[in-house]
């Protein structure tokens, strides 16, 4: 997974995006964009793995260094953005592939945020909750309240990331 010097001038990154490559998916760099040229060499006969792989490679090699902490918030400071180039054919299984993609790479993304979304938790249960509802239903609440919150954070911050990678078909 280290990146090596190519001999047109750029950088290759490495990592397994499953299938037939087996030093997986090359990342061009040229300062504004790195480019993932999937096109060819992928197997996508099973797009779950191989969107798997192509989420951790680009978390590992570009999204996951962008990331950094400002107070106690996450801050999200990319220098390029990322393309990732899936073939035309076998299209069903390649826009299966592009879909699961962005989730994966959401399972990669979240636990490097959970400190901070633990820390939006409220365990401060309202009184009127407490006496009117009672006090199990009052903590069913808040806890439905909390994921809720921690959810909404985690999206909106994953948006934040997923502007700067651009899937694209060839």
């Amino acid at each position: 997974m280290k990146p090596r010097r190519s001999t047109d001038g750029g950088e290759h990154g490495r990592g397994n995006a499953g299938g037939e490559n087996p030093r997986g998916p090359a990342a061009v760099l040229d300062g504004t964009r790195a480019v993932y040229n999937l096109t060819s060499g992928i197997d996508f006969s099973k797009p779950r793995r191989t969107a798997e792989a192509i989420a951790r490679v680009v978390w590992e090699l570009d999204a996951k260094s962008r990331w950094g902490w400002r107070d106690r918030d996450p801050v999200f400071e990319p220098n390029r953005k990322v393309e990732i180039r899936l073939p035309h054919d076998q299209h069903r299984k390649v826009a299966k592939a592009a879909a699961e993609f962005q989730e994966e790479l959401k399972e990669e993304f979240a636990p490097s945020v959970d400190s901070y979304l633990y820390g939006l938790a409220d365990d401060r249960a309202d009184w009127f909750s407490i006496f009117f509802l009672g006090p199990l239903w009052a903590y069913l609440l808040q806890r439905a309240d909390n994921r809720q919150r921690q959810r909404e954070a985690l999206d909106r911050l994953f948006a934040q990331m997923a502007g700067y990678i651009v899937v694209v078909p060839q």
